[in-house]
């Protein structure tokens, strides 16, 4: 039997891959270095085109960057993937992506599922839960897809101004926190008040539904309390690895 190792595809973006990492360290029980979980991470953004970019314009395709990726972990030994990125998880992405190849001993962990899962755990029927990402997983409607599978799962996205105020703080060639090296305080701004407009629409919650927008928002700083996708995938991964180790 092979020995439990996690694999992450990150690059998408790179500081989104660590945090995922250091968000998986956080939830492993450990007494020494040696009791950490095995962890493979690619940053290979170079062979995967932007997802919003594919997704509304016609852009590169993503997907064989991707595939890339998982299979030199998988040939690495990781035993349970995830992907850093959550625009990744459409279903013209990640759900066009024939993942047999991995067999029956790697498991592929779904933060877009596993963050359903959480809050249908979590949250009573017919909450309102608040969502912010890009403009490629919000008016393409990724997170509407796997919602609709859960009865009285309720989203609710920002106006159509938030929604591009949302983007540019991701990508803004000046601003964004894809770009600086630390997250600026303009970006940090616009999604506070990003929030704020779900709090006045009634939600109880708020998805960061792209790996960049925990880098700035945290339950310190936030209006709302957060549902962060990439601690729920760390968790998912621990779990699926080494159960026993998870925090």
């Amino acid at each position: 039997m092979k020995k439990p190792a996690i694999g992450i595809v990150g690059g998408v973006g790179p500081a989104a891959g660590a945090d995922l990492c250091h968000k998986i360290f956080s939830h492993t029980k450990v007494t020494c270095d040696q009791d950490h979980i095995d962890l493979y991470l690619t940053s290979c953004p170079s062979i995967i085109p932007d997802r919003t970019d594919f997704l509304l314009n016609h852009g590169a395709d993503p997907r064989n960057g991707l595939l890339s990726c998982m299979e030199k972990l998988v040939a690495l030994g990781a035993t349970a993937l995830g992907v850093a990125c959550n625009t990744a998880h459409s279903q013209k992405i990640i759900g066009a992506i024939d993942m047999s190849f991995l067999g029956p001993d790697v498991r592929f962990c779904n933060m877009i599922e596993e963050t359903c899962r959480f809050i249908a755990d979590g949250y009573d029927e017919g909450v309102p839960i608040g969502f912010m990402a890009t403009l490629g997983t919000t008016n393409t409607g990724v997170y509407d897809e796997y919602f609709s599978k859960y009865h009285g799962l309720k989203l609710v996205k920002c106006d159509e101004a938030y929604r591009k105020a949302i983007n540019d703080a991701i990508y803004s060639k000046k601003y964004g926190i894809k770009v600086t090296p630390k997250v600026s305080d303009k970006a940090r701004g616009i999604l506070i008040d990003a929030v704020n407009q779900l709090k006045e629409k009634g939600c109880k919650a708020v998805i960061l539904g792209c790996t960049e927008l925990p880098l700035a928002l945290d339950s310190e700083n936030s209006p709302l309390p957060i549902i962060d996708p990439t601690d729920i995938l760390a968790q998912a991964l621990v779990r699926a690895t080494e159960p026993e180790k998870l925090v």
